[in-house]
């Protein structure tokens, strides 16, 4: 398999993301005065934006606020978070067990504010060469075969993942496993979080993602709907089929991935004819929750002790307020995602007015329809 990145430009990564926390960590603000100007979020690449969006209007009304919004990844994130060192968590999956257990024993309470939509979206090339003549879509059986650890230096070749497909090299690319988009992808397409073949290039740096994809007809990389819309003079979106079965791989492969499969007892995958036939990631089939199985929320987390503060304060309910969190134009031109239903808005209001804290999802989420969330959203804020 080619690389779309060296070992260098990971190291170099690494290095920045460590570099980047270490001058984050220096503006920690839960502790803070209760006069301070200053806001620290941190987490995911996929939420910055919003947030981002938000503090410049904010800083419209309040020039003397200062809002830092760091992109260490979700996961990175929340265990600055959990240890008290940010005020506002962005996220793109729900907070985890383990960082619902380790917030307490640091004192960390927090308030869990759902704020908008996103379509999870798979993309190649505007060049791809991947496909031929057939159309640009994938099943989730074949994003299976495809990013399974099972096919880890086995599944090189494009035809392997469907014989018609072209006989070329893969390029992987996608989210850093510090990702929550990570963890989302690999629950609903593998089954497990984190459960994903390694040899990829993972980053946070979604724009990256898309300008190495767009340069090379025979790469595939997913990310956050926001970096889609906003690089289609690079890259297309791959229609995603949800049926699980239908794969159309070398009998050979298969047997040997179900071999593999076997012996990490996970279930065989199957060939199962049929033609594929997905849904694009838009305003209306992820609204819907039609594009499965990837929408997904997008969240922040807030201190409860940095809520205390009279800025944050302002800047969550400025954050929250129908002019913008309600505006489907703001969202989607400015912040590149779309408003969750009125309900939900309403909801995480509620949330943030009474300060409710803790999780509606106990951990897990990925999997749940738009009603499912909906309700234990609406539950869990009353």
């Amino acid at each position: 398999m080619k690389f779309s990145a060296s070992l260098v430009r990971r190291v170099t990564l690494v290095a920045l993301l460590v570099v980047g926390s270490v001058v984050l960590s220096s503006l920690a603000q839960p502790g803070a005065p209760r006069d301070s100007k200053n806001i620290l979020a941190d987490g995911s690449s996929t939420v910055a934006p919003i947030t981002k969006a938000m503090a410049e209007e904010f800083k419209k009304v309040r020039p003397d606020a200062n809002v830092t919004v760091g992109v260490s990844g979700t996961s990175a994130g929340f265990r600055r978070f959990v240890a008290g060192e940010t005020d506002i968590s962005n996220a793109s999956r729900a907070i985890r067990q383990s960082e619902i257990e380790t917030a307490p024993r640091n004192g960390v309470e927090y308030i869990e504010l759902l704020i908008a939509l996103d379509g999870l979206t798979v993309a190649v090339s505007n060049k791809t060469q991947i496909f031929g003549n057939a159309p640009v879509c994938l099943t989730v059986g074949e994003l299976e075969l495809l990013w399974a650890r099972e096919s880890e230096k086995f599944i090189t070749k494009w035809n392997q993942v469907r014989s018609t497909l072209a006989n070329a090299d893969i390029t992987l690319s996608g989210a850093a496993s510090t990702s929550g988009t990570f963890d989302f992808f690999t629950s609903v397409v593998n089954g497990r979080e984190g459960d994903s073949r390694q040899d990829y290039f993972g980053t946070e740096e979604d724009q990256l993602l898309a300008q190495q994809t767009g340069a090379n007809p025979f790469a595939l990389t997913y990310f956050g709907y926001n970096f889609f819309v906003h690089n289609t003079q690079l890259v297309q979106a791959v229609a995603i089929d949800p049926r699980r079965d239908l794969i159309s791989a070398p009998a050979d492969v298969l047997a040997e991935i179900n071999k593999r499969r076997e012996a990490n007892k996970k279930p065989p995958l199957r060939n199962g004819g049929g033609e594929c036939k997905g849904i694009l990631p838009n305003t209306d089939t992820i609204l819907a929750f039609t594009y499965q199985p990837l929408s997904r929320p997008l969240f922040i987390y807030v201190n409860k002790r940095s809520g205390e503060r009279p800025l944050v304060d302002e800047f969550i309910r400025f954050y929250l307020d129908e002019a913008r969190l309600g505006n489907q134009d703001f969202m989607l031109n400015k912040a590149g995602y779309m408003p969750v239903p009125r309900d939900v808005r309403d909801e995480a209001r509620t949330c943030w007015s009474k300060r409710i804290t803790g999780s509606a999802f106990g951990g897990q989420y990925a999997g749940l329809s738009l009603q499912q969330i909906r309700a234990k959203y609406g539950q869990h804020c009353k």
